[in-house]
């Protein structure tokens, strides 16, 4: 039977427990690294989304831009058409047809980040409950006004558009549309310069039109407005977010 004073108990005690140690502290730093990357991996993740806050307020400020215009216009072309009552058709400046009758914009928000990021079941990784909620319902507020301003369109192409086609001098439209105006849409407002007159049939139906086309642009502002604020709100979330990882 081996002699057990002979065995360096103490020795091997102290080896076993650096070996418990050492692997202890391999499991922990592989957790600390793990989490570490998975913390930098949300910070890249809500690097793209502050970008795309960032596109997207500058998008939505240039889209409620253009729908004032457009409202503007439509003001100016009824006021127009209401101030020659016994006329059966009106010459109104080219520009305000542009704007009030022709000019269509389409928000297209830059969401493909976001929405990717959401479908993939991130937004539990974010710890304020405010910008978990503010991200989950933005498509839908992007949804409101783009499905307003497609109304609007429609109110043009259905209504307004098949009383006017038939005159001669609306080829100035194509015009203007040549002359790369509607390029603004993804730049800035700019001014349009004089392309003469346009003749407009003086109608109660064309009225109605105009209002109603306006009315819709107005509602999309409205929500466009909205939006912005929300979007505005979102930023500083994102960012106190990116800055606690």
């Amino acid at each position: 039977m081996a002699n057990t004073q002979n065995i360096p108990w103490k020795r091997l005690a102290i080896e076993a427990s650096a070996i418990v140690l050492s692997i202890l502290l391999a499991f922990a730093i592989d957790a600390w690294w793990e989490e570490r990357q998975t913390e930098q991996d949300i910070v890249e993740d809500l690097a793209i989304v502050e970008h795309e806050l960032a596109e997207n307020i500058r998008l939505v400020e240039l889209s409620i831009d253009i729908m004032t215009n457009i409202v503007a216009a439509k003001d100016r072309l009824i006021a127009e058409l209401k101030a020659r009552p016994g006329s059966s058709s009106v010459d109104i400046p080219a520009t305000d047809v542009f704007w009030g009758i022709f000019m269509n914009p389409t928000l297209d928000p830059s969401l493909g980040g976001t929405d990717a990021w959401i479908a993939a079941g991130q937004l539990g990784v974010i710890e304020s409950p405010k910008l978990r909620q503010r991200l989950a319902g933005v498509r839908g507020k992007f949804d409101d006004t783009i499905e307003e301003q497609r109304i609007a369109r429609e109110v043009g192409i259905r209504q307004i558009y098949p009383a006017i086609e038939d005159r001669g001098d609306i080829g100035i439209i194509k015009d203007m549309f040549a002359a790369g105006l509607h390029a603004r849409q993804a730049t800035e407002v700019q001014e349009i310069p004089d392309f003469g007159s346009i003749s407009l049939p003086n109608s109660g139906a064309l009225i109605f039109s105009l209002q109603a086309r306006g009315l819709w642009y107005e509602a999309s502002i409205l929500e466009s407005t909205d939006l912005l604020a929300e979007l505005k709100e979102i930023q500083p979330l994102v960012q106190a977010e990116m800055r606690s990882k």
